[in-house]
């Protein structure tokens, strides 16, 4: 029975998150996995296309289409390494950044709304427990 009324919870929540990201992500033409590609890019200098992959735990085509879409958009720049000319880094442009904080900043919004009434011992006792949730399902 717990498992159900988790499972509502999650989908309650995660449905009210891309209801509201999809609205900001449009504007620029992306979708919640490309922006999602762009935090990682940013909090991972140096990443390739495999750390995308194995950070957001899905395909690695997938990774491809997404970041050439992002290059298109020119929010996304390929760097060759000067060590091998095989493989390069990904960076985010100077217009990617700008986008990247803008869409960080809404998305702040929507985390007020859903954190309101609790106090940050709370904040963070939450955060740690869904860690620990994501954890458990990748064994």
């Amino acid at each position: 029975m717990s498992y159900r009324i988790l499972g509502k919870y999650l989908s309650d929540l995660n449905r009210d998150f891309i209801k509201h990201s999809e609205t900001k992500l449009s504007e620029y033409g992306i979708t919640l996995n490309m922006w999602r590609c762009m935090m990682l890019i940013d909090n991972n200098k140096n990443c390739n296309l495999k750390d995308i992959a194995r950070l957001l735990n899905v395909d690695g085509a997938i990774v491809t289409r997404n970041i050439k879409k992002l290059e298109v958009l020119n929010y996304v720049t390929k760097i060759k390494r000067n060590d091998d000319n095989r493989f390069f880094s990904l960076c985010l442009t100077e217009e990617g950044l700008s986008i990247l904080r803008s869409i960080n900043k809404y998305q702040d919004n929507w985390y007020d709304k859903v954190m309101n009434g609790f106090k940050e011992e709370e904040c963070e006792e939450l955060i740690g427990l869904l860690k620990k949730l994501c954890r458990n399902i990748k064994i």
